[in-house]
């Protein structure tokens, strides 16, 4: 079968923006205007709809144009881009709340298109940007944006794994667990704030969740062996994972709470890293019954044909399902390196995302399912990566000492 690059950007059909600098009230020590006004270009940059502009001489000659103006020039802001400026102002109050004001003019219809106001705590600046990006996202296109989604992975504290959150861009990143043990395969719950995780904390590698708004733990699985790899499913009810026992994994599923634990799978060969569709009625696998890894289909009650969905690549692990259901990312070793790839569930078809002579690993899709997290070695530790879902625009966004691991793309806010 064979492996080929899917790749489309139009350049022309982008929607050109202007973010300039937002002004401040004050004096800006902490250079509010600046850091708001990047947040959002980066931001409508990662969705590959928009291509903002970083002519910021311009922008601002624009901008304190229409300072001894009053109003907005349009006709002067045209030459710059076509679609959109997006202008802003941030001022601190008495209270210590940052008030950002942010307004959208459409430069083809001389017009205000979106207008908003944010008022938070100073931990809250960069999420305020965040959630302009998205409503403007969500104004423009009626689909929502993943600016104030986050992640969850694994980065080395002390020379010991322990579990991280950071933003999608790969801000603010801190440690959630302190376990001083190792800290592995995070999964983030699609409906609530909890993370599965296994952990060694205890001596035996056990499952746990971990609630993130009330700091609290509990177990999924405690079974003397492995248990790990666990993934929730869609509606948050269920959690499938592998237990190891006298060197066999196989796949189980259980409540939410770690309660009715029924096996999926029984044979002798290897079965490992389930992964749900994300409608629920099926997960992928990895299984070597065949004689390699690779990723297996089977109905999520464990009935029925378990199907092979891989034919290239000689050890392929760590599905992960598209948000729409139609592709499957995994893990690949093609020409002696492991790669991200996808397959198509329905035809077979291969793509390959990545390449180069490092390794890549662990995908994870983005709620809306335009981009995938994935870990990746090729500055020479492993850090985490994200990239458009035809593989183009790869940018590494952990820059740790403890390096970045296995990703796990949570949920957007409600």
């Amino acid at each position: 079968m064979d492996v080929h690059l899917r790749t489309k950007r139009l350049e022309s059909k982008l929607i050109e923006v202007a973010v300039p600098w937002f002004s401040f009230r004050g004096a800006d020590m902490e250079e509010m205007g600046r850091r708001a006004a990047h947040v959002i270009t980066n931001d409508l940059k990662f969705t590959t709809y928009f291509k903002p502009s970083e002519n910021y001489d311009f922008m601002w000659q624009a901008s304190r144009h229409d300072e001894k103006l009053g109003s907005i020039d349009f006709k002067e802001w045209r030459t710059i881009v076509s679609n959109f400026v997006v202008k802003g102002a941030v001022s601190t109050k008495p209270d210590g709340l940052v008030l950002m004001e942010i307004t959208a003019y459409d430069l083809q219809m001389k017009s205000v298109f979106l207008s908003k106001k944010y008022e938070g705590k100073r931990s809250m600046f960069r999420q305020m940007a965040h959630q302009f990006s998205d409503d403007f996202f969500n104004r423009l296109t009626g689909e929502h944006g993943v600016a104030r989604t986050k992640m969850a992975f694994v980065s080395k504290v002390k020379g010991r794994k322990e579990l991280f959150v950071m933003d999608y861009d790969g801000f603010s990143p801190r440690g959630i667990t302190n376990d001083r043990s190792l800290v592995l395969l995070p999964d983030w719950n699609a409906k609530r704030n909890l993370i599965l995780f296994t952990t060694y904390r205890y001596r035996n590698p056990d499952l746990y969740a971990l609630d993130l708004k009330a700091g609290i733990r509990y177990p999924i699985s405690r079974r003397v062996g492995l248990n790990a790899a666990g993934e929730w499913s869609p509606d948050g009810t269920r959690v499938a994972f592998s237990i190891s026992r006298k060197g066999n994994t196989e796949i189980y599923v259980s409540d939410a709470d770690g309660s009715h634990v029924r096996r999926l799978t029984a044979s002798r060969a290897i079965e490992t890293s389930p992964a749900w569709s994300p409608d629920g009625k099926k997960i992928a696998f990895t299984s070597d019954r065949s004689g390699s890894p690779q990723i297996y289909v089977m109905n999520a009650d464990g009935t029925g044909k378990k199907k092979r969905v891989t034919y290239s690549g000689g050890y392929n692990d760590g599905a992960a399902w598209s948000p729409k259901g139609d592709f499957i990312a995994y893990s690949s070793l093609i020409g002696g390196k492991f790669n991200i790839a996808m397959v198509h569930v329905t035809n077979r078809s291969v793509i390959q995302l990545t390449y180069g002579a490092y390794t890549n690993e662990s995908p994870s899709w983005s709620p809306t399912g335009g981009h995938i997290a994935f870990t990746s070695n090729r500055s020479g530790q492993k850090q985490v990566f994200i990239m458009n879902s035809n593989g183009s625009s790869q940018k590494q966004v952990t820059f740790l000492q403890g390096g970045g691991y296995s990703p796990s793309w949570g949920p957007g806010p409600e």
